[in-house]
């Protein structure tokens, strides 16, 4: 259970990672201290990273790999914002969660799975919000609980 909520923020908070040629407002720069514009690789804390950077901002593909070398995570980001679709996989190369967003909102249904590939969780967003109903199942497969935040104001 550990793993599957560390994986749920992980995918939640994995975002932009700062590199020397960030600028003082957060824009990727060249030497001459342009705005730049290409592909990017990095390595922090033993996540490889390689992203499309446009006009200083991260726009495209979005890579993240295991220490390994194996895909850990992948999507697109819009204007520097996630963006339209997102997978994480686990070391075994097996999808281990998939979510959504729009121009940074989340959306959509998300969807974490355990290592068996088992549905672990089902959660729905909207315009950056909770709707809908959320259920997380057990490690049998059993319903262990539900919210409904459609109800929530």
């Amino acid at each position: 259970m550990k793993k599957i909520l560390l994986l749920v923020f992980s995918l939640l908070g994995l975002g932009v990672i700062n590199a020397q040629s960030l600028n003082e407002k957060g824009l990727y720069i060249d030497s001459d201290g342009e705005l730049f514009n290409g592909t990017i690789t990095q390595t922090q804390n033993n996540t490889k990273s390689e992203f499309i950077v446009k006009d200083g901002q991260i726009d495209g593909t979005a890579n993240y790999y295991y220490a390994s070398g194996k895909l850990m995570e992948s999507g697109t980001f819009t204007k520097g914002l996630k963006d339209q679709r997102w997978i994480r996989y686990n070391e075994n190369g097996s999808t281990s969660a998939l979510a959504f967003y729009n121009m940074g909102k989340k959306t959509g249904t998300w969807l974490v799975y355990d290592d068996n590939g088992h549905k672990r969780f089902e959660m729905n967003y909207k315009d950056g919000e909770k709707t809908g109903l959320w259920t997380n199942w057990d490690e049998s497969g059993a319903v262990a609980s539900t919210k409904d935040y459609s109800q929530v104001n």
